[in-house]
């Protein structure tokens, strides 16, 4: 029996490999090595890499959730008269705009510091701060459902509500991407 002296995964003991980290020269199998335009690393030194993208600090957090709480409550406040606008036609075209400036204006208050975690506050804020205005204009609707036996000409009442949630399906991914950079080009 010949003994292999090809080197064995960092992570794997049991796979032999000829594959190596580019940075740090650990040996390591297909399914740990992570592909970069330079090359194959190791899961630890991309993690090490992407760790000096991220900028923010402690206070960017709840600077980032409270503005876009904030705002996203006016914005979902200002749905309700748009809902009666050619069938809530409105909405659909402003809420991806809401968005965006939620977005941009948490940004410039952070000053451009990034994180992934602190896109999802963002995201977090623009939900927890509509809720209040879906609430309230959702309240009437089952009232009104409530008091009429069940009749189903009261669904109708949840329209509001409906282009409320429109609002939110708009407007979170759209401050999302925007917060994150992203540009979707051919």
């Amino acid at each position: 029996m010949t003994e292999s002296t090809s080197p064995h995964c960092y992570a794997h003991p049991d796979r032999e490999t000829t594959l190596r980290c580019k940075r740090c020269d650990k040996p390591m199998c297909a399914s740990c090595a992570k592909h970069t335009p330079t090359g194959y690393v190791c899961k630890d030194c991309q993690r090490e890499q992407l760790k000096k993208f991220d900028t923010a600090v402690w206070s960017d957090y709840p600077i980032v959730f409270f503005v876009s709480a904030f705002l996203s409550g006016i914005a979902a406040a200002l749905t309700i008269p748009l809902s009666g606008f050619f069938w809530g036609l409105g909405v659909l075209f402003l809420a991806p705009l809401a968005g965006n400036f939620i977005a941009n204006g948490a940004r410039r208050l952070v000053k451009n510091r990034r994180a992934p975690a602190l896109s999802y506050t963002l995201s977090a804020g623009l939900i927890l701060g509509a809720l209040p205005v879906m609430l309230f204009s959702g309240l009437p609707a089952l009232f009104l459902l409530f008091s009429q036996g069940g009749d189903m000409s009261a669904l109708f009442a949840f329209y509001p509500l409906l282009w409320e949630a429109a609002y939110l399906v708009l407007a979170v991914p759209a401050a999302h991407a925007q917060f994150n950079g992203l540009v979707f080009r051919q």
